[in-house]
């Protein structure tokens, strides 16, 4: 990152005509998750603020790894444009709502419009671009009194380059090369390159120094294209990686030291892609070398399962073989075939060099599959029943049955159990909630990243509209998704008959939840790294349905989402919950109520919250906060186990929290929505407290307000080989007290119905 910016610096102002380069100071703050925030640093307590010019991120100060003050940044170039003005002063609004703006035209001007605070009528205006600097861009009202400023990057670039055409003269030689730096700076590299070629044919005596700068912004670039195939690699996109790695730039200037680690890395892939053919002919040939002929026939067609997904989609299976590759060479062929297919079927963890077992394993796999995919009109129990029977092979010759890990692994790595091969390539479709049998069913749209497998594992972004339905959803975070590989999904929570609302119901919570649980069983999420995010609108739904159900999500986004009714009462529920906020300084109440009132607290107790504020600016969708926004989702995981937690309930549909599941709240501790005050001050939640100790076995819940209840318990928390106790609300005597019986039918019903692979259950407790 430091020689990056150096290349910068040196790639701008080796352009500079008299040496005089003026320097800016700001600090850099390095959060422990790796987060990266530049600008003036502000302290208050124990809250920190970091200001960049365009917007103010508020963390805890022990989220904050180091602190590097006064780093020298060379001075951006900017450019000042006189835009004739019919009003000249004014004075701000105190917020500014239902924000309208239009397209930026060839004079760097749009229409813009917001309801204030003086009148229910919409503000009208005309605003224009006053001075343009590689990073932020400032703006006027031209007939109504508005200034502020905007990101550079929001502006079309064909806007830009014609603004600077139409001031810079050709023969100036001095503005050529301002220009060049402000392409520079603004990292608009082809646009660079492209005009410090133009100068140098028409001023030769800066030959020099524009090879110096080409040669640095060749570097830039390829370090830019070095970064993209590290992300494209993260998410799961070996073909672009391949293309990226190929086409890499070689050009006079990238550094050898690059060039080379890129010839390194396609050694390496071409080295990886030979090793997974002499696997995979290992792996087809281990069949041939049975005696039984039965055998081979029936252990030939399980292999073409297992060859296909690991044609198509080697990194994700690879480690699966792992146990196979380091295997000892005195190994049989039944030895390497069993921990090849014991290996696909349980991951590296569970392979076994028992034929006999793996080709139980492989019985087992497919009940579990059959089950998860039936339809009510199915024989579950049957089912359940044929995996009872199933027993693997134990020490001194006894026999095992089969147990909660195992199966627990085998569903972990299947396939989605609603997968449709025959499914349209297209990255975006629309997909009706399976089984769904109300009036109207509940719809979803979702986007697949490129080069999707059902076999990698992708995270989500539960993509909440603001009015204007999924497909505006996904359009925010469309284009960051498709680098990062990310899978989006936009439920439909508004009925037909509504008008574009958010009306805090359990009909719009039933709709979200849902399509999350029908997308889960179509396909391979990895629930540990669901998000949940909206704007406007959507954003108010956000808070509340995320609050509502923290046991979710790894993270929440929120911008410009007014939190409303239940949301100021459920805020305990963010302590398992990162919370990541965005508004506009003038979004109604933003800095009083929402940050001081609502996340400063939070903040201030340590939780995983951060808060964003832009300078100047309405409630908005900012879509220049999806950048910001990936890289925060990016560093964040769901504990789907946690040890100890509180939450509370005040709405009936807010009844599943980490496997507590309330059944009944006691009489005036639900209050429906349309009573509930706008910041729910007549609420009276009820509370749930759990805490397990894993070294114990003892589970404990606390309730207050709760009539009946469930928890669900599973391996992952408690060892089930032992006898589990649980306490309620301190009782000398225990509720439940006994080693759990090893059933798998309540485990593949709510594996078959919730579709989390990553949190699973295997034993209920009714309380109450």
């Amino acid at each position: 990152m430091r020689r990056m910016r150096k290349l910068l610096e040196r790639a701008a102002f080796g352009l500079t005509l008299t040496g005089l380069v003026v320097a800016a100071r700001a600090d850099i703050v390095t959060l422990k998750n790796g987060t990266v925030l530049k600008g003036a640093v502000d302290k208050d307590n124990t809250v920190v603020s970091v200001f960049d010019g365009l917007k103010r991120v508020i963390v805890r100060d022990t989220k904050i790894a180091k602190t590097d003050p006064e780093a020298t940044y060379a001075n951006a170039e900017s450019f000042r444009f006189i835009q004739p003005l019919e009003k000249h002063a004014g004075s701000m609004p105190r917020y500014a709502i239902g924000i309208k703006a239009g397209p930026w035209s060839d004079r760097a001007r749009r229409s813009y419009q917001y309801v204030g605070p003086k009148s229910s009528k919409p503000v009208a205006m005309t605003q224009a671009i006053i001075d343009l600097g590689p990073r932020i861009s400032k703006l006027r009202g031209v007939d109504e009194f508005w200034t502020g400023q905007i990101p550079t990057s929001t502006l079309p670039r064909d806007v830009v380059m014609g603004l600077l055409g139409n001031i810079i003269q050709k023969e100036n030689k001095s503005e050529r090369l301002a220009k060049g730096r402000f392409l520079i700076q603004a990292e608009w590299y082809p646009e660079a390159m492209a005009e410090l070629a133009s100068i140098e044919a028409d001023f030769p005596e800066e030959k020099e120094n524009i090879g110096v700068a080409l040669r640095n912004i060749r570097d830039l670039e390829a370090r830019r294209v070095r970064a993209e195939i590290d992300v494209r690699r993260s998410a799961g996109q070996p073909k672009k990686v391949a293309e990226l790695l190929k086409g890499f730039p070689t050009g006079e200037g990238v550094s050898e030291e690059l060039l080379q680690e890129v010839r390194d890395l396609l050694k390496q892939d071409e080295d990886q892609a030979a090793a997974d053919r002499a696997l995979a002919e290992q792996i087809r040939t281990l069949p041939d070398e049975l005696i039984e002929v039965q055998d081979k026939a029936d252990w030939k067609n399980r292999m073409i399962e297992v060859l296909r997904f690991f044609d198509e989609a080697p990194d994700a299976i690879r480690p699966r073989f792992e146990p196979l590759l380091k295997a000892d060479s005195s190994l049989d062929a039944r030895g390497k075939l069993a921990l090849a297919v014991s290996g696909y079927v349980l991951g590296a963890e569970g392979a076994v060099s028992n034929l006999d077992d793996a080709s139980t394993l492989w019985k087992a796999r497919d009940i579990v599959r059959r089950y998860l995919a039936s339809r009510p009109e199915d024989d579950r129990p049957a089912m359940a029943a044929e995996l009872q029977a199933l027993s693997r092979p134990g020490p001194d010759g006894a026999t095992l049955p089969m147990d909660f890990t195992t199966v627990g692994r085998i569903a972990r790595v299947l396939p989605p159990p609603l997968m449709d091969s025959k499914e349209s390539p297209k990255a975006i479709r629309t997909h009706r909630v399976r089984d769904d049998a109300s009036e109207s069913p509940t719809e979803y749209t979702l986007m697949l990243p490129p080069e999707y497998h059902p076999l990698r594992s992708y995270p989500l972004v539960v993509a909440l509209h603001s009015g204007r339905g999924p497909a505006s959803a996904i359009d925010w975070w469309q284009a960051e998704a498709t680098r990062r590989g990310y899978i989006v999904l936009a439920p439909e929570y508004n009925l037909p008959d509504q008008s574009p609302d958010y009306r805090y119901s359990a009909t719009e919570h039933a709709a979200v939840e849902l399509a999350l649980r029908d997308a889960r069983r179509r396909y391979s999420v990895d629930s540990d790294r669901i998000y949940l995010g909206g704007q406007l609108l959507g954003g108010n739904m956000a808070f509340d349905f995320g609050l509502a159900h923290p046991d979710l999500f790894a993270g929440v986004v929120v911008v410009s989402g007014l939190p409303a009714k239940y949301v100021p009462r459920y805020t305990q529920n963010a302590q398992n919950l990162p919370l990541y906020a965005a508004y506009g300084e003038f979004a109604p109440a933003a800095n009083e109520v929402i940050f001081g009132t609502l996340l400063k607290p939070l903040i201030s107790k340590g939780w995983d919250v951060t808060y964003v504020e832009y300078q100047r600016r309405g409630l908005e969708e900012f879509p220049e906060e999806a950048v910001p926004a990936f890289d925060w989702m990016d560093r964040r995981r769901r504990d789907p186990y946690p040890k100890a937690f509180k939450f509370d309930s005040a709405r009936g549909s807010d009844n599943r929290f980490f496997g507590v599941v309330i059944d009944s709240h006691h009489n005036g501790r639900t209050t429906e929505p349309d009573a509930v005050d706008p910041v729910g001050k007549n609420l009276n939640p009820a509370r749930v407290e759990l805490k397990i100790g894993a070294s114990t076995n003892l589970v404990n819940l606390k309730t207050a307000g709760v009539r009946r209840l469930y928890i669900w318990l599973g391996p992952a928390e408690v060892d089930f080989s032992k006898r589990v106790e649980l306490r309620v609300n301190d009782s000398p005597k225990p509720v439940y007290r006994a080693v759990p019986p090893v059933s798998f039918g309540p485990m593949l019903d709510d594996l078959r119905i919730r579709g989390d692979r990553q949190q699973m259950y295997a034993l209920k407790i009714p309380v109450g």
